[in-house]
């Protein structure tokens, strides 16, 4: 039976990007108005791949008002949404057809055709390193049945290939973008902001895209600023020097909160930070040690301390009230007697371990959050000394298996609107980010079941169940359940903080 999922193709549905407006460095030229008026946002993440869009500089991309995919996820209707796609359907259980949008142009005047997207998808399926979301493994082939339509074969009956369609490694470029070394997003993008300038590591200039398909967008110029320190970002915030910034720490927000000109929005994601074992190796091989630094940390104090309370203390990798969490699970009470068994169980005695924990700067929190596990595992006798730094930097030692421990933040439906992207990519034998390298193939094979299954209630029943395991042998120590947190001018109207962090840059802002 043919599956189709169409909508009315409105502006209303699809215009997910926010327009911001401010003072900050540009010079306002035109008569003045909201129109005329300029955004400077200070950005959480920099770009380090060249705009590769299988990495994660193409959520910089989709943030900052550039880069549009075939679909889109609302995460408060929690269903699909049409973007460069008003339509789609599922021919066989291996074929789905994604209709494309009439009339689009990419910003150096090339039309969006079916060759067009085959080229863009293409390019990120025959990557080196595939995005997560749309590896060889789960896309067969990608091809023009005409000129408005693409199609795209699996190799096993997917439910869920449109959900990899909303990922932002999916956005879609001009042809002309691909021609060079690396990718070259200047004019290329289909999106509301027209990206002008790229200073490597610092900025990335746009302007206002006159011919959007979506209705001529409201800002005439956007800086988005890539600051790496969440202070930083704070005080550009609150000085005036942007008017939206991303990724607050708690420590600045007493600050924030009391300066009038400025509205703070807080809520929470679907965002878990957890402490990750280097499972192929010792001592972390073994799940009584791993359980035992588990049980040595108390979440509570991290949760109520280290975020001020606007954090909750983890269940496992979900939160009590998402769909796919196991229910009736409580998280994980500090009990330093049992810590201490445990490790005498394994055969550790106390000044045995002395550990290396990797604490990145991006996440500000991380900072405090690795010295309150540093003196909770000292109550057991386990040293730890905390290494930090940029997360492109740490990379390749996760990857690699080389290190011991390691603080990690994910939102587990970034990669694909859906549990199975982050649960294939960080816990299956071959997952292409399993820092914690580890490997069960029962756990493999349920995950790989969700895939075929129609039924969202049926896949959730299969992520609570791997949640459930994961949690009960400790395979990540899960610490707490983050919220999102924003600060922006009160002058900008519309903001919403993305929780899936992939909008920030949108239509819907204007300015007062």
């Amino acid at each position: 039976m043919t599956k189709t999922r169409s909508f009315r193709a409105t502006s209303v549905a699809v215009c997910l990007t926010v327009g911001l407006s401010a003072c900050g460095s540009f010079d306002d030229s035109g008569t003045g108005g909201a129109a005329n008026q300029n955004l400077v946002i200070s950005l959480q993440f920099t770009p380090k791949s060249n705009f590769a869009l299988e990495t994660d500089d193409a959520l910089v991309l989709s943030q900052v008002g550039c880069l549009e995919t075939l679909l889109t996820y609302d995460d408060k209707a929690a269903e699909l949404k049409p973007m460069l796609a008003t339509k789609w359907t599922q021919p066989t259980p291996t074929t789905w057809d994604f209709t494309l949008r009439n009339g689009v142009k990419f910003q150096d005047g090339a039309e969006l055709t079916a060759d067009t997207v085959v080229t863009a998808l293409n390019h990120v399926l025959t990557a080196t390193t595939p995005p997560r979301a749309f590896t060889p493994k789960v896309v067969s082939t990608v091809a023009a049945v005409d000129a408005s339509t693409v199609r795209i074969t699996t190799p096993e009956p997917s439910a869920l290939l449109p959900f990899r369609l909303a990922s932002g490694n999916t956005g879609i470029l001009s042809p002309a973008a691909y021609s060079g070394d690396a990718i070259d997003p200047i004019r290329h993008c289909t999106g509301p902001y027209t990206p002008t300038k790229v200073t490597a590591g610092q900025s990335i200039s746009l302007e206002r895209n006159d011919n959007y398909w979506g209705g001529r967008p409201p800002i005439a110029k956007v800086e988005g600023r890539f600051i790496v320190e969440g202070a930083t970002r704070a005080t550009q915030v609150r000085t005036g020097e942007s008017q939206v910034a991303l990724g607050i720490p708690a420590t600045s927000l007493p600050a924030l909160e009391s300066d009038s000109d400025l509205t703070v929005s807080k809520s929470f994601t679907p965002r878990t930070s957890g402490l990750y074992f280097n499972t192929s190796k010792a001592p972390f091989d073994n799940p009584e040690v791993r359980k035992a630094i588990r049980d040595a940390i108390d979440v509570d104090a991290i949760a109520k301390g280290v975020y001020d309370g606007g954090a909750e203390p983890a269940i496992g990798p979900f939160a009590p009230s998402e769909p796919w969490a196991p229910k009736g699970v409580k998280a994980a009470k500090q009990n330093l007697g049992e810590a201490k068994n445990l490790l005498d169980s394994a055969g550790v005695k106390p000044g045995q371990l002395n550990l290396t924990l990797l604490a990145y700067n991006e996440r500000p929190e991380f900072a405090d959050l690795a010295a309150v596990i540093q003196a909770d595992l000292k109550e057991i006798g386990v040293g730890v000394t905390i290494q930090t730094g940029e997360y492109a930097s740490m990379e390749p030692a996760l990857l690699a298996g080389d290190y011991d421990l390691a603080l990690l933040s994910r939102n587990h439906l970034t990669d694909i609107a859906d549990p199975i992207g982050f649960l294939t990519a960080d816990y299956t034998c071959d997952g292409g980010f399993n820092i914690s390298h580890f490997c069960d193939p029962a756990i493999d094979a349920k995950i790989a079941s969700a895939n075929a299954m129609d039924d969202a209630d049926d896949r959730n029943a299969v992520y609570a169940d791997v949640a459930k395991q994961l949690t009960d042998e400790a395979v990540t120590a899960f610490i707490v359940h983050e919220q999102t947190v924003a600060a922006y001018a009160k002058s900008v109207k519309g903001f919403t903080d993305d929780p899936l962090a992939r909008y920030a840059v949108t239509t819907s802002v204007t300015v007062g």
